[in-house]
């Protein structure tokens, strides 16, 4: 049980800190940080996903390293930091992105399906909380497609980019900080049952 404070409660600062950044981020928009805040935001989600999947021993991994789900959120994890380091090689010159982006939007989205439903199934996450990924995820997508919704209307994108963005960053905070605070919130829950504080001779 050690373990698995160790590992979720890293794991959970890791996602309150990428929220952290973002938000950062959002706030100082075209200043020298901006692009240092969104490699940070990439770097420590990546990391706390990585923490969440692998932990330090498969009681303490949320998909209990069975291969299907662990797999998803390790390639899901290392998708943001890969697709910035192939963005490096984008010609300036040439708008055609090196890879299309229905492909960006959809492997991301197939892969965290397959983690949080993976995340339910397994049971190592308490009843209570197991489906918080899956409804945080929702939240994203929701969030997103309403925000593409907003803008399509040329009419009227320039009176709603504010919902819009506004929507963008409820998607992003419900991944990072509110998952985040699920974990932590998912320990404390877990220590009153846990934790031997007497124990007799005999056990």
């Amino acid at each position: 049980m050690r373990g698995r404070r160790l590992t979720w409660t890293t794991g959970g600062v890791g996602l309150i800190a990428a929220g952290v950044a973002g938000m950062l981020q959002s706030a100082t928009p075209g200043s020298s940080l901006t692009d240092v805040l969104a490699v940070a935001v990439d770097v420590l989600w990546a990391a706390a996903v990585l923490v969440f999947a692998i932990g330090s021993s498969s009681h303490d991994s949320v998909t209990a390293r069975r291969p299907f789900g662990t797999i998803a959120l390790i390639l899901l994890a290392l998708w943001s930091p890969a697709m910035r380091v192939v963005g490096l090689f984008q010609d300036p010159a040439n708008p055609t992105p090196i890879i299309p982006w229905e492909v960006t939007i959809v492997i991301p989205l197939a892969l965290s399906v397959v983690g949080v439903v993976q995340i339910a199934r397994v049971g190592v996450v308490p009843r209570r909380w197991r489906w918080m990924p899956a409804i945080a995820l929702g939240v994203q997508v929701a969030s997103v497609a309403l925000g593409q919704l907003l803008m399509m209307d040329p009419g009227t994108a320039m009176q709603t980019v504010g919902l819009a963005s506004a929507l963008g960053t409820l998607g992003f905070l419900a991944g990072t900080l509110g998952l985040g605070i699920v974990a932590l919130l998912a320990v404390a829950s877990e220590r009153p049952a846990s934790v031997p504080v007497y124990s007799s001779p005999n056990d």
